[in-house]
């Protein structure tokens, strides 16, 4: 019987998720908000899935979680999800790297070449992003660095940015508009793709890992957050909030 996977994707403002058969997508669902509703809408959205598929949680052979970079809250609410489902059904953990999912989206958009360089970028506030370089290969992308926060200063050359970056990069990523914003002056001939990471892009690196029995310890996996968690100021809608006194 071929892999069951259902593949979740919580590190941006996008929550997704897919149900894989072996190389078939069975049911793939994709909501964007402007704020971080995830944990209202990941289990709702599983449900529809295993529905739509005829299955029960209890016929998945694996979960397939992003383990980052990305989203603090984003990151907690899907491995956390995942991690019960895996241990309620006894099921393996598998982890995949955001913005390898990320990449793969470049390929759903148009075909690639063997050999093209595609650089993943995702926001991480102001002027950073965290971001990789991959090569394609014909069938699945390798990655040429390891993952980073990358402040994208524009006095830097783009060789110090991206030293593994080609003439005809293709550069995509929810940060993909805020980088060629940012490199506007450097006269590049990149194509660039403004795109959330989807749970449906998940599936290569997924099914690579259940081949390859890749599997995360369901106890003590955490995501890689790649910078520290940062508490937003509380909101006051109705203005309750007085000034401190001179």
């Amino acid at each position: 019987m071929s892999a069951r996977i259902l593949a979740l994707e919580t590190s941006t403002l996008s929550c997704s998720v897919a149900l894989f058969d072996g190389d078939a997508c069975l049911h793939a669902e994709q909501r964007c908000e402007e704020q971080h509703v995830h944990a209202s809408n990941l289990l709702p959205m599983i449900d529809v899935a295993l529905k739509a598929a005829g299955w029960q949680a209890s016929d998945l052979s694996g979960v397939a979680a992003c383990a980052g970079p990305g989203s603090y809250t984003g990151l907690r609410i899907g491995t956390s999800t995942a991690k019960g489902i895996c241990h309620a059904q006894g099921i393996p953990l598998i982890a995949i790297n955001s913005l390898e999912i990320q990449a793969y989206h470049a390929v759903t958009n148009e075909p690639l070449e063997a050999g093209a360089t595609v650089i993943a970028v995702m926001d991480a506030r102001r002027d950073e992003v965290y971001t990789q370089t991959f090569r394609w290969s014909g069938e699945r992308f390798d990655a040429l660095d390891e993952t980073r926060a990358l402040v994208i200063e524009s006095q830097a050359g783009v060789d110090a940015l991206f030293p593994h970056a080609t003439d005809d990069a293709t550069v995509v990523g929810d940060a993909a508009d805020k980088t060629e914003r940012l490199l506007a002056d450097k006269g590049l001939n990149w194509n660039f793709i403004a795109a959330h990471p989807t749970a449906e892009c998940a599936r290569i690196p997924a099914l690579d890992a259940w081949a390859n029995q890749r599997f995360e310890d369901v106890a003590y996996f955490t995501p890689a957050y790649l910078k520290d968690f940062q508490a937003g100021q509380p909101k006051d809608p109705l203005g309750l909030r007085k000034s401190a006194p001179a």
